[in-house]
């Protein structure tokens, strides 16, 4: 495997007989892609996994295991689950065209979080830094379109916050998202992308494409008696329509009192905003929260979505999901398509609207829109 590597791929691979020496050798120098097997002598693959979980800068992770499928599901999502942002799983025997494909995802989904730039610039930045550049009007809006699953037309678009930092370069809120949050600027963020994204949807507007914006909105923000009116007042400050306007909330998190998220979400309804799920079927209250509130949409998750055309497990929660939606009248979009495998079993299932790398990666206002002006 070593040897097909170094002439296929890279042009250094190390080996390691076991985890114990494994983690050694990642002690003293960093790699940007680990393989491993599950059945190892002397330490595991999962407990290997989590040692490896621990080290500042984790690497890419690549599972080959003969173990069954299910097994590697689970121990992908563990993986994730303990901070690893790139991780792929492929039962043995080896095909290098598997690993070589996990590669290029991993370089994707590295450019779209910003962790191609020098690790400088992945470093979380501080509270004064955030402030500054939202002092100086830093941050702005980028934008992943959905697309119509049967024309593949641009339909929609998620709002994205980015940071053009004067030294650092671009990048992604997992750089300063926390800070912002913590320091509860998070209204004065929502506020400049907002009004970034209903501006150029009215430019939008007039070169006759009416595209819908879907953006995220903390479910903690919930409890705030004067977000429906604050929202409402920059839409039609823009020339907006709430109704035009998809407003996620991320159901990971959820309001500290109840009656707040429905108090919150039955005042967005009554401005006459739209409301998402995001990453519908992540969270511990899904189906509760479905029940509770009138939606007008689910987001299916990138980890339903991506290689659900291989895994039957996937694939069940899926069909069962858009099946549900279907019944409700609620739109379907799925994130994270990636593999054109995946994207003809949710076409097969119904599901409406998609986004994701098959068809485009998040990009700045200028380039967006020289993508919509090149389509139909």
């Amino acid at each position: 495997m070593a040897q097909q590597l170094r002439s296929d791929i890279v042009s250094q691979v190390d080996c390691a007989k076991n985890g114990i020496e494994a983690l050694a050798m990642l002690q003293q120098k960093r790699y940007d892609l680990v393989i491993c097997d599950l059945a190892m002598p002397g330490m595991d693959g999962i407990v290997f996994v989590k040692h490896l979980a621990q080290l500042r800068d984790r690497p890419d992770l690549f599972i080959l295991s003969s173990q069954p499928d299910s097994l590697l599901q689970l121990v992908e999502r563990l993986a994730k689950s303990l901070g690893f942002e790139r991780v792929a799983s492929h039962a043995k025997p080896m095909v290098i065209d598997d690993i070589k494909a996990a590669v290029r995802c991993f370089d994707d989904l590295r450019l779209m979080s910003g962790r191609a730039l020098p690790i400088d610039n992945a470093v979380a930045a501080d509270a004064v830094d955030v402030l500054e550049g939202l002092i100086r009007k830093q941050f702005t809006a980028w934008y992943q379109p959905q697309h119509d699953i049967a024309t593949a037309r641009i339909v929609g678009v998620e709002v994205l916050a980015r940071w053009n930092h004067p030294r650092r370069g671009v990048l992604p809120p997992s750089v300063f998202l926390d800070t912002i949050i913590e320091s509860n600027w998070i209204n004065h963020l929502n506020s400049i992308l907002l009004e970034k994204a209903l501006r150029a949807q009215a430019e939008w507007r007039k070169a006759g494409r009416n595209l819908t914006i879907s953006f995220n909105l903390p479910v903690c923000l919930l409890a705030e008696e004067s977000l429906p009116d604050r929202l409402l007042n920059i839409v039609e400050s823009c020339g907006g329509d709430p109704g035009a306007l998809m407003l996620e909330l991320t159901e990971t998190t959820v309001a500290d009192q109840f009656s707040d998220y429905l108090a919150g979400a039955a005042r967005l309804k009554l401005k006459g905003f739209k409301l998402s799920i995001d990453d519908f079927g992540t969270g511990y209250s899904s189906l509760f929260n479905l029940m509770s509130v009138p939606f007008d949409e689910i987001k299916l998750d990138r980890a339903f979505v991506h290689g659900a055309h291989k895994n039957p497990v996937a694939r069940a929660a899926l069909e069962s999901s858009i099946a549900l939606a279907k019944r409700l009248d609620i739109k379907v979009v799925a994130e994270g398509v990636e593999d054109p495998r995946d994207l003809a079993l949710l076409q097969h299932q119904g599901c409406s609207t998609v986004q994701g790398y098959l068809f485009s990666r998040p990009m700045a206002e200028p380039m967006f829109e020289k993508l919509l002006l090149g389509r139909n």
